[in-house]
């Protein structure tokens, strides 16, 4: 379906030691694991944006499914559902690895997996586009390979900036990641129909697939999906786009500069300049859940893994402590070894496999070789810089912040730091640069945020004035009864093909 291939300048390619693109030790994953782990350990802040609140009390008896934490009323956040059955047995304030200090609900399992009453399939439905981003938001739906902005709230701003486009990524350029992938291999259709249900409330035409030139069985897989969707959707645009394998490809900036040529700015969003929108490919299959079977967001497929390839992918309630999902890493002694919370490059080391949860983005919990690298003074190679793919000077930056030199780091643009790890891999020095840069253009967002008095504001970008982020993500619920009327010529319908089932 296209020939040619996209890329963008610089990153990194990898050499055998991390030769994920071949993926030999998963082509024979044939079974799902799945984990039903003894308790949860469910935060309030698992989104971009602020912390819910817990709904439920210590002692109450919960389903799967059932919301235990809802936002606070005007504040940038997501409904949080549980996914297991079983009794709160405490409320607790936890620190995750990335930082994050929040309230958790901690679940006991009754091992009985029951589900809640509104957990079951529709009929055949006319549903609305504003409908349809109501079901996705009450779902605690957020982006599933980033930084977890709210799915509704990037319809929305889609909607609002008049986009033409809908871009799905399947882009898991990250060493030994693929849980994505196991996702397009075994629920194509599902992507292919959520993307077709957020393309229909976003108001975009065309549907492009992003994928690795690679990974063929998937490619096939999505090719499969489309052509069925095509007979019930004929009136989309749908393309698959080949990207050579590249790191960090799959970043939603090394996307646009591929397909658009395009650098981006901090402030700067996929709706406003390009006229599309991006969801990771997980993010779409939760969508279709939540369409058709009125299940929210309360489990992820985590790739479990190690630095020598051996792993497997594992779904997982969102909640389950991390040390339940290493119980079958075979050969692999945990406490030789550093466990990070997320891919091996972008991640972050932690300690405390007990009582970590994995969460709503955790795509991968990697466990690597403690190899004591000594640290030497910059050699000033260039290596740094020949693999920044925002073209930054790694080198020059982490000197002017170690030296407190603010002012010339920002003229460096020191805060259009990614965090991908490429210049810390290929740093012969052994230099933790993207540690330096990256904890400060952290430090620099928080301050940002506690400095506005609107804190969404901050958090999720709107370029509208006027326009809070707030009503980008609620504003669906905020329509009148008579605004409703008004707009229902407008509105449009998509008509959902599930067959069979309760209505809802």
């Amino acid at each position: 379906m296209a020939n040619r291939r996209y890329s963008f300048k610089k990153g990194i390619f990898f050499d055998t030691d991390l030769n994920f693109s071949q993926r030999s030790s998963y082509v024979r994953e044939i079974l799902l694991e799945k984990a039903y782990p003894e308790k949860l350990i469910i935060p309030m802040k698992q989104h971009y944006g602020v912390a819910s609140i817990p709904c439920v009390s210590v002692g109450e008896h919960v389903l799967i499914g059932q919301c235990v934490g809802m936002p606070a009323s005007g504040t940038f956040a997501v409904p949080i559902h549980s996914g297991i059955s079983g009794n709160v047995i405490s409320i607790d304030r936890i620190t995750l690895p990335d930082g994050v200090i929040c309230d958790a609900v901690v679940i006991e399992s009754d091992k009985k997996r029951t589900l809640h009453p509104s957990i079951r399939p529709r009929a055949n439905l006319n549903i609305s586009k504003s409908e349809a981003v109501g079901i996705i938001r009450n779902a605690g739906i957020v982006g599933m390979g980033g930084e977890g902005v709210p799915t509704a709230a990037k319809i929305n701003r889609a909607v609002h900036m008049k986009v033409n486009r809908l871009l799905v990524n399947c882009l898991q350029s990250e060493p030994y990641a693929t849980s994505d992938l196991y996702r397009i291999d075994e629920f194509p259709d599902s992507i292919v129909l959520g993307a077709v249900v957020s393309a229909g409330a976003s108001g975009a035409s065309t549907i492009s697939f992003c994928i690795s030139e690679r990974r063929k069985t998937e490619r096939y897989s999505l090719e499969g999906a489309i052509e069925r969707a095509k007979e019930k959707y004929p009136n989309y645009t749908y393309e698959v786009l080949l990207f050579k394998e590249r790191f960090p490809q799959g970043n939603y900036r090394m996307i646009a500069k591929a397909l658009y040529d395009m650098d981006f700015e901090d402030n700067d969003t996929l709706e406003e300049r390009c006229k599309a929108v991006m969801f990771n490919c997980s993010t779409l299959c939760a969508v279709w859940e939540a369409i058709s079977e009125n299940m929210p967001l309360v489990n992820r497929i985590v790739t479990v893994t190690d630095d020598e390839g051996r792993g497997h992918n594992v779904l997982a309630p969102i909640g389950t402590p991390v040390t339940d999902l290493l119980g079958n890493m075979e050969n692999v002694t945990i406490a030789q070894r550093l466990v990070v919370w997320g891919n091996c490059l972008t991640g972050v080391a932690f300690r405390d496999t007990i009582n970590t949860p994995i969460i709503k983005t955790t795509g991968a919990i990697t466990v690597i070789r403690k190899l004591e690298v000594p640290e030497t003074p910059c050699i000033h190679c260039g290596s740094c810089l020949d693999a920044c793919p925002r073209d930054l000077f790694p080198s020059i930056i982490a000197r002017l912040i170690s030296t407190g030199n603010i002012v010339k780091a920002n003229e460096e643009n020191a805060k259009s730091c990614i965090a991908c790890g490429a210049c810390s891999f290929v740093c012969p020095a052994g230099i933790d640069l993207t540690g330096l840069i990256a904890s400060y253009v952290f430090a620099t967002k928080e301050k940002d945020k506690k400095s506005n008095n609107s804190l969404v504001e901050t958090v999720f970008n709107t370029n509208f004035s006027g326009l809070s982020a707030v009503s980008l993500l609620e504003e669906y619920q905020d329509e009148t009864k008579e605004k409703k009327e008004a707009k229902q010529e407008d509105d449009g319908r998509l008509i959902i093909p599930f067959e069979g089932g309760l209505k809802v």
